[in-house]
């Protein structure tokens, strides 16, 4: 028996995007040949592009550039925009205080550089924008903030935030890591204002190894972005390498797929993560919800129970679910993210993440809730 409720840190791949993938592979081609072969694989590309604009809403106002994952995306929106101009140097960029680490560590990483970092509080899983606006000024050429937490599930309100910075400064770029609000979440980058915002495959019923950055026209016009990779010059010349043929028509598939089950999804989604809530919570497990909040995460601290004990505990009972961010596992610590939620040292570290997605069922949710029941009485028995 398996029960898959990490789905936050990876989706399985959906039939349509298996299918997709299959038919591509059969394209074998590099798309940037020029002959007959190659011209077909780019049309796969190109129509795969097409199609993910649409779905995003962005066909009108700018572009897509595939990458080899959200990480990547993440690392082309703030070193392609830091470096842009010369002028950026030892200005400022604002991140919040929860971001994924491909972003924070980029900003680290950005700030040795020479660049200045400001944080904005997420606490609770709110950002103030009357914080947000005090950290603006005429040296902001960028802004970073994700449209939903993948810890915590909170979702931040990336239409307003990005209204009120560009009242106060109109040339900054804003970019926003949508990778978890994607098909969780309506997302249509032309209503928000965003300029720049990262997608990833594998969050939606896709393939690993693909992500996209959707780019607005201004920005590339103006030349307000330039490549981190270099070479062949592929996807406009802002990301050389040959691109993933099968992996960009797989996802294309994926988020079509997506879309057009988008509220039945949604709906069960909901449905499933209230019904968790209030059986943990009946339990004695205190969740962390946000105000504003997606349906598909759910964080939930233990009573004194370490989440990795509790992780090994359902992991022997099939069950899968996380202490947090699957890109952190490698380097694990307390979570930035839910310490700026406003959890202690200790509370994080007896924090779990429940993440669902399509195919999950009410027997998925009901053992959970009996299988974490019956680890809390077991665990705190083994600790007298």
């Amino acid at each position: 028996m398996e029960i898959y409720l990490d789905n936050a840190a990876t989706t399985r791949l959906c039939e349509p995007a298996l299918r997709a993938s299959e038919e591509a592979y059969k394209i074998y081609a590099n798309p940037s040949s020029v002959h007959f072969a190659g011209i077909e694989a780019e049309k796969l590309v190109s129509a795969s592009r097409k199609k993910l604009l649409s779905v995003i809403g962005g066909e009108k106002t700018g572009t897509l550039v595939f990458t080899g994952c959200g990480t990547e995306s993440n690392a082309l929106a703030l070193f392609g925009a830091a470096y842009a101009k010369k002028a950026n140097i030892n200005k400022n960029i604002i991140i919040s205080d929860s971001e994924h680490p491909s972003v924070y560590k980029a900003a680290e990483e950005l700030k040795d550089r020479g660049f200045e970092i400001r944080e904005v509080k997420t606490r609770k899983g709110t950002i103030r924008p009357e914080e947000l606006s005090a950290l603006i000024d005429g040296n902001t050429f960028l802004i970073s903030i994700m449209t939903v937490n993948n810890e915590t599930g909170a979702l931040y309100g990336i239409k307003e935030l990005c209204r009120i910075s560009k009242e106060i400064n109109p040339r900054l770029i804003f970019h926003t890591d949508a990778t978890q609000a994607f098909m969780k979440t309506p997302i249509d980058v032309s209503d928000s204002g965003v300029d720049m915002a990262t997608f990833s495959a594998h969050k939606i019923g896709g393939p690993k190894g693909v992500g996209v950055l959707y780019i607005k026209n201004r920005l590339i016009t103006s030349r307000c972005v330039v490549p981190v990779l270099y070479g062949g010059g592929q996807e406009g010349g802002l990301r050389s390498g040959t691109e993933n043929t099968a992996g960009i028509y797989a996802f294309s598939a994926a988020a079509e797929y997506g879309k057009a089950r988008f509220d039945e999804d949604i709906s069960n989604i909901t449905h499933l993560s209230e019904h968790i809530t209030k059986g943990l919570t009946a339990a004695g497990v205190r969740i962390n919800r946000p105000e504003d909040h997606v349906p598909h995460i759910i964080s939930a601290t233990l009573p004194g129970i370490k989440s990795e004990v509790m992780l090994r505990f359902l992991s022997a009972k099939g069950i899968c679910i996380s202490s947090g961010s699957a890109c952190s596992s490698h380097h694990p610590g307390i979570s930035r993210s839910l310490q700026a939620f406003g959890l202690s040292s200790r509370d994080a570290d007896c924090t779990v993440r429940i993440s669902l997605f399509r195919g999950n069922t009410l027997q998925d949710a009901d053992s959970l809730i009996i299988n974490i029941e019956e680890g809390i009485k077991t665990l705190i028995k083994m600790r007298k």
